[in-house]
């Protein structure tokens, strides 16, 4: 997600700003031919495009919602894997044997990939940036989506009307008995700013974060040892469902995905963590042409991106495809205005600095010192 600046993502804009759908077939078709006419005679058409995200339910809805869609259209074939990494762009590209066209990265990732020159410049002449809201644009990568770090718990065992209301209650083990699991991987995770929200740090107080803080009050509430990790995506639904634990952070869409499976799991959107990922196309990519058109699908088709919106409870950044949502729908996404105050955005810029080292601190932590 699980990507990323994203996290000062100016979100309350994002519904205000959708307006009609402005890339209409005409456009498009202009802008494939934009396209051909940069290659070089002998360079053969890219017909495919190797697409690598974080797999699970939302590799299937990418598939769906978005992949699919623009096969039909182009007739550009792409290619989903579930094995992104930055270390394993990094060693493409250094290599230079890119196998990648397109890779999903957190945004902590993103602006230390563009310090390292791994990425290509995107060409907003093939890719339309009339759908893209301002805060999604930069020069090395789209940032196509936002989602929120959330508590999640199984109804079974909490039911709604008793399930933490903060971040407080969730690490408090006088009021849940149990241990709660915790990604562990903290490019995405923000549970080290959710100890210091439950701290009673406001929002405005979070950044720069005092990593030493936010370990101790983990320390006490509701302990080290009350704590377990996973590292992928699907493990807390795996871990709430099967009643290992009644308490785990998640991500929005993974939850909602569950429930649409017929799991008794929830979660609250208030108090969670707004964070989102970044699409980029390695330097040296095989199939650039390709991963530059379906960039521009992404971001403009107005159907597709409802699709993928309302399929996956994620913000796409796709004005065109915001303006066909129902309020219902609207109103449920990180960046609802109805959330806006009660919602923290997440530090990317902070997050890029400190990542190595918080992580190193974090891991020791976890080993006991």
């Amino acid at each position: 997600m699980n990507e990323q600046s994203h996290r000062n993502t100016s979100r309350r804009s994002i519904l205000r700003a959708a307006g009609a759908s402005a890339l209409a077939a005409p456009l498009a078709g202009s802008l494939l031919t934009a396209c051909s006419t940069k290659s070089t005679p002998s360079a053969k058409p890219n017909t495919t495009v190797t697409v690598t995200s974080y797999g699970g339910s939302y590799n299937d809805q990418l598939t769906k919602t978005l992949l699919k869609p623009f096969e039909k259209k182009t007739g550009v074939r792409p290619s989903l894997l579930a094995n992104t990494s930055l270390a394993g762009l990094k060693a493409q590209v250094q290599s230079g044997d890119v196998q990648w066209d397109i890779v999903e990265l957190t945004a902590p990732e993103y602006l230390q990939a563009v310090d390292e020159g791994l990425l290509e410049k995107l060409d907003y002449g093939v890719i339309s940036d009339k759908g893209l809201p301002s805060y999604a644009k930069a020069d090395y990568g789209i940032k196509y989506l936002s989602f929120l770090f959330v508590m999640a718990w199984d109804q079974k065992h909490i039911p709604d009307a008793q399930a933490p209301k903060n971040w407080e209650q969730f690490l408090d083990p006088g009021r849940y008995k149990g241990k709660r699991s915790v990604y562990a991987q903290l490019s995405d995770s923000s549970i080290l700013e959710a100890a210091r929200l439950a701290a009673g740090v406001p929002f405005d107080k979070i950044y720069p974060l005092d990593v030493d803080a936010a370990l101790k009050y983990l320390a006490q509430q509701p302990g080290r040892d009350e704590l377990i990790y996973h590292t992928a995506n699907q493990e807390p639904i795996q871990q709430l469902t099967s009643g290992e634990v009644a308490l785990s952070t998640s991500f929005n869409n993974r939850i909602s995905a569950a429930r649409k499976d017929g799991a008794r799991l929830n979660f609250t959107a208030r108090n969670s963590v707004v964070a989102g990922d970044y699409f980029v196309v390695p330097k040296g990519a095989r199939n650039k042409e390709a991963a530059f058109r379906l960039l521009d699908f992404m971001s403009n088709d107005a159907a597709a991106g409802a699709d993928f919106i309302q399929t996956t409870n994620l913000t796409l950044a796709n004005t065109p495809a915001l303006a066909k949502l129902p309020a219902s729908v609207a109103d449920s996404l990180p960046t609802s205005p109805k959330l806006a105050d009660s919602i923290l955005v997440r530090d990317d810029a902070w997050w890029a600095k400190n990542l190595k080292a918080t992580e190193q601190r974090f891991k020791l932590w976890q080993a006991g010192s």
